[in-house]
This record gives C-alpha cells, sequence and structure tokens, in this order.
C-alpha cells in the first residue's frame, strides 16, 4: 500500500470515530433532555387534572383540560400576596449579588493588592459550605439584628451566599478583556470608576445576564431560608404557598402542580429574556486562564 493510500484510510478512520462520537453526543443529549421533559410533562398534565383523574391514571393524559385548577390554586393558595412578597425578595437579591460581585471581580481581576490570592480563596471556600449548616447560626444573627420574619432577613443572607460564585464567574470573564482596551482608557484620562463603567460593565453584559439568570432562579426557588426566618402569612414566599395543598393524611397533586407551574414560570420568562447571551456568559468565562 503505497503512502496516499494510508493517508486516506487513516482520514476515512477519523472520520469514522468523529461520526460516532457525535451520534453518541446526540444520544445522550437526547436522553438527558427527556430526563427533563418528562417530569415537566408529567407537571402540567397533572395540573389539569381532577383528583380522580390522578389516582386512576397518574401517567396519563388528562380526559377533561381543567384550566380553573390555575385559578383555584392561585385563589386557594393565596398566592397573590406570596407572589409580591417573592418579587421583594428576588429583584433586590439579584440587584445586590450583580453589584457587589462585579465589584470585587473587578478587584480581583485588575488590580494588585497584599493577600489577594488569600482573600480570593477565601470566597470561594464560601461555596463549599452546605445552606443547612448555616440556618441555624442565621436564625440567631437575624434575631439579635431585630430583621426576623422580613424580608431583609432573607435577602442579606442569599446576597453573602451568592456573591462568592458570582465573582468566580465574573472575574474570569473580566480576565479575558484584553489589558490594552484598559490601558487604552486609562491613556484616554479614564480613572479606576469610569473603566468599570465604561469599559468593563458593556463588555461583561453577557456574564452579568448569566449571573442574573442563575441568582434570579435561585432566589425565587429559595425554600429553606423562609420557611426558618419567616414566621407570619404575611411575609411567606410563593414555595412556602406550595405547602397549603400538602395535607396531614393527603395532599391534593392537581392544585400543587397548578401551583408549581404558576411558581416557575417568572423564571422561564427571564431565561427567555436573556437566553441569547446566557451560554455565551457561561462558556467564555469557563475558557479564560487564570
Amino acid at each position: 500500500m503505497n503512502v496516499p493510500e494510508t493517508l486516506s484510510s487513516h482520514a476515512r478512520e477519523r472520520q469514522a470515530n468523529s461520526a460516532l462520537r457525535s451520534a453518541g453526543y446526540t444520544v445522550l443529549a437526547g436522553l438527558l433532555s427527556l430526563a427533563v421533559v418528562i417530569p415537566l410533562v408529567w407537571v402540567l398534565s397533572t395540573s389539569l387534572k381532577t383528583r380522580e383523574q390522578v389516582i386512576s391514571a397518574p401517567l396519563g393524559l388528562p380526559q377533561e383540560w381543567l384550566w380553573g385548577n390555575y385559578l383555584e390554586a392561585w385563589v386557594r393558595g393565596q398566592f397573590g400576596p406570596y407572589f409580591v412578597n417573592s418579587l421583594l425578595i428576588a429583584l433586590p437579591t439579584v440587584l445586590g449579588v450583580l453589584t457587589f460581585s462585579m465589584l470585587a471581580a473587578y478587584a480581583f481581576a485588575v488590580y494588585s493588592f497584599p493577600a489577594k490570592e488569600v482573600i480570593f480563596t477565601l470566597f470561594l471556600a464560601g461555596l463549599t459550605i452546605p445552606l443547612g449548616v448555616l440556618v441555624i447560626p442565621l436564625f440567631y444573627e437575624m434575631l439579635a439584628l431585630e430583621l426576623l420574619d422580613t424580608h431583609w432577613a432573607i435577602i442579606l443572607p442569599q446576597i453573602a451566599i451568592v456573591v462568592p460564585f458570582g465573582i468566580l464567574l465574573l472575574r474570569s470573564f473580566i480576565q479575558e478583556i484584553p489589558r490594552e482596551i484598559l490601558d487604552a482608557a486609562r491613556v484616554d484620562g479614564c480613572n479606576s470608576w469610569q473603566v468599570l463603567m465604561r469599559i468593563i460593565l458593556p463588555l461583561s453584559r453577557p456574564a452579568l445576564l448569566s449571573l442574573l439568570i442563575f441568582d434570579f432562579m435561585w432566589s425565587w426557588n429559595e425554600f429553606l431560608l423562609p420557611v426558618v426566618l419567616l414566621q407570619t402569612a404575611e411575609a411567606r414566599t410563593l414555595p412556602l404557598g406550595l405547602n397549603f395543598f400538602h395535607g396531614r393524611f393527603s395532599t391534593d397533586y392537581p392544585l400543587l402542580m397548578a401551583g408549581a407551574t404558576i411558581s416557575f414560570l417568572p423564571i422561564v420568562v427571564v431565561y427567555l429574556l436573556f437566553q441569547r447571551h446566557f451560554i455565551k456568559g457561561i462558556t467564555a468565562g469557563a475558557l479564560s486562564g487564570k
């Protein structure tokens, strides 16, 4: 066999291996998609059934589409005030996380100062601490600060918990920005604040929007902190309202699933609004060096 034929054989072999890997990735992605789609379809299907249909055919489609379950879930679960409470907690939390994460990430990515790596490591250590370990200390701390049963009792801990992740994400993204751009801005007379606002902030928009989606999702779905730190019905959030459909001996699954659907709709809306920047913001920071 001559050399050209050998090279052609190797090329065909590489193409075959590449096609197999591509097919394998496609099958894996399909299976993972089914793992997400099937529970979602079950939730939506159950939310449109009667309790009798759930018992007789838990995995089947509704025989009659009861759209009134959503209105009944909203009214009986008192979702109106709970929805407002969730917004009043999630929006300041997202704003605080974006602000503090950007300021800290800018400092860690651009400037040199004593014990920089040690401080950054301490921030990252916060990612390793389970929330359950912090709940009891947070309860007594909020009690001492007279913030118990207020929205600030949820907002402040959530900001502190998510900021380390925000710093990690934004620092990596900022490090990708060419130093020449920042140097040129300083030569043109920009101070540190102007460099942040006019150069770093606009270029970091994909990463900021990705962090916004993550933080809004975590804050909106948070259950453990509100159930411990919010003690009156007036301060409860939407996830706590779902407990209304859990009885001592039975659960109203159609209304529970209707309530769950109402609960995750704002997250879907936020994702659809910013989906163009989401993947770019996640992958860009992951490809950067230290």
